[in-house]
């Protein structure tokens, strides 16, 4: 089984289901999966595998379209494999460190891993 493979069957496991996306005059269609949590919906936009956007929005904001900048909250771009691996590795909505809009900055930041700081020892 390849890395694809391992990374598909780890966003299934998780609980993601798939569906065909519409596409453009060069790719037919993209594959878009998503979660729901109470609150909030993680997407994972899939074009090429390299090239997918991941996505945590808020699902109840009055007068937004559900995955209008409004009520993103958090969103990387990349490869297939980097995209799903960030958006596995997200916290839950809640939790500490999870991405949200709420003004202030929550204690214990979480930062995608491409952006973590390696401390010196």
């Amino acid at each position: 089984m390849n890395s694809v493979d391992r990374m598909y069957s780890a966003l299934l496991r998780r609980g993601f289901t798939f569906s065909l996306a519409p596409g453009d005059r060069e790719v037919r269609y993209t594959v878009l999966a998503s979660y729901g949590w109470p609150g909030h919906v993680d997407s994972l936009h899939i074009r090429a595998e390299d090239d997918a956007t991941a996505s945590r929005v808020r699902d109840r904001d009055e007068g937004q379209g559900l995955f209008s900048d409004q009520r993103a909250v958090w969103s990387y771009e990349g490869t297939f494999l980097a995209a799903a691996a960030e958006l596995l590795h997200l916290p839950a909505p809640g939790e500490r460190g999870a991405p949200d809009l709420t003004g202030r900055t929550p204690s214990g930041l979480w930062l995608p891993r491409s952006l973590r700081l390696i401390r010196p020892a």
